[in-house]
């Protein structure tokens, strides 16, 4: 694809979108976004199970909504394409769901099942992430859709329990001028992880950026919650190159909350050895500001895209 040649020429590509929206009423309008997100979530999910797979997604997408397959595509032709006579089950719930300030940007995620048929058992299990964008009509609708596969969990996630970062936490609203100069700051901040990752591997680099309640996400594996946690997922050394003949390079876009507490940037991250792409992953971060104005990752989903998968672009 042309935009990763251009890559190999000027290392990473950076484009910023804007939510493009004002900051909410406070901390009680925070609570009522968080609550009304949950209450999005479960109701896609309920389509789901209603109305069918393809049904519930181009009616729960949002018109830009992007969705991986393995890499980032647009999302409603994806399941505009699909079968409507598809007799697939897809079932899932929050078990984690967080709101910006300003209550237009949030995600949610936790475990799903999918069957051939309603009837049938399980034939995969796995952990989705969706991000979610406030509509100019009052309505929820996702942006963003990613997810990954593992074996059936030993311990099924407690129904009806949502965990609830930051939830009690205020932000100031952002003037217009406040609201691009940190664009522009978190637009630098979300191309550091490459970098990093190249001097000192992948998992020190996401350690250094981490908040304490980081999610990681790996295929095969069940999520995992905390700092610590997550270091059985990721190598030491992945991601380290040597600078004489390898480079990591990064095409990414990033949005935010109009209360600047709450983005997320994804794309693609790419190894380069002997000038030739030996590899290419996707990947989804949301990023949190903490209390002393550093932006950091409480969430992180990566996963490699097959050759065969690259053949096509």
């Amino acid at each position: 694809m042309t935009v990763y040649r251009h890559l190999i020429k000027t290392f990473a590509l950076v484009i910023l979108l804007s939510a493009g929206l004002t900051a909410g009423p406070g901390q009680t309008g925070r609570q009522e976004a968080l609550g009304s997100l949950i209450a999005a979530e479960r109701a896609f999910s309920r389509t789901s199970e209603t109305k069918g797979i393809r049904e519930a997604f181009l009616t729960w997408l949002a018109p830009d909504a992007i969705v991986f397959r393995p890499g980032p595509v647009e999302g409603r032709p994806v399941y505009e394409k699909m079968d409507p006579a598809n007799t697939a089950l897809l079932t899932w719930g929050p078990e984690v769901a967080e709101v910006s300030a300003s209550g237009d940007l949030g995600y949610t995620s936790g475990p799903y099942a999918y069957r051939q048929s309603r009837d049938a058992e399980p034939a995969s299990y796995g952990h989705y992430v969706s991000v979610w964008k406030k509509q100019a009509d009052g309505t929820w609708k996702v942006f963003l859709d990613i997810g990954i596969r593992h074996g059936r969990p030993e311990t099924p996630a407690a129904a009806g329990t949502v965990d609830t970062p930051a939830a009690g936490k205020n932000a100031a609203p952002l003037s217009p001028e406040r609201l691009r100069d940190e664009e522009r700051t978190f637009g630098a901040r979300a191309g550091v992880i490459d970098s990093i990752a190249g001097s000192k591997g992948a998992r020190k680099a996401l350690s250094e950026l981490a908040t304490d309640d980081i999610r990681v996400y790996r295929p095969d594996r069940v999520p995992t919650v905390g700092k610590t946690a997550f270091k059985g997922l990721i190598p030491a050394n992945a991601g380290r190159i040597d600078p004489r003949t390898q480079r990591r390079g990064s095409n990414y876009q990033v949005g935010m909350a109009g209360s600047g507490d709450l983005a997320y940037s994804y794309g693609t991250s790419l190894f380069w050895k002997d000038g030739t792409t030996s590899e290419r992953t996707a990947n989804l971060r949301v990023w949190r500001k903490d209390g002393s104005g550093v932006w950091k990752i409480c969430l992180d989903i990566e996963f490699p895209i097959p050759a065969e998968a690259e053949k096509k672009d």
